[in-house]
């Protein structure tokens, strides 16, 4: 247990801060698994509506686009920029693999 003051609101801080993180972290890991659904369905549409953000409307109601939420971790300060480039290159590769396997 913190016993100063300072300590005391460090931890307050920390606790808000894992907080945040770990909303920002689910809706994140919700939307790959979307994402890898679909993909793995070989539903190219459903994929194309999880990886880009098309409606701006359907934001709370739907599953979250995966690159919207990876460039909110990134201005979050979550995660790396690097990380997250890294991230959307591997998800637009695979909706670009089964893009070409339709054709």
């Amino acid at each position: 247990m913190p016993i100063t003051s300072s300590a005391k609101k460090a931890n307050r801080q920390n606790d808000k801060r894992k907080s945040r993180n770990d909303y920002f972290k689910a809706l994140y890991r919700e939307a790959r698994v979307a994402f890898e659904k679909a993909i793995k369905l070989s539903d190219l549409e459903l994929a194309k509506k999880y990886f880009y953000n098309e409606k701006k409307e359907d934001w709370k109601t739907s599953k979250a686009w995966l690159q919207s939420i990876i460039d909110k971790l990134v201005k979050k300060n979550i995660i790396h920029l690097n990380t997250a480039s890294r991230r959307k290159s591997k998800f637009s590769k695979m909706l670009k693999t089964l893009e070409v396997s339709k054709k």
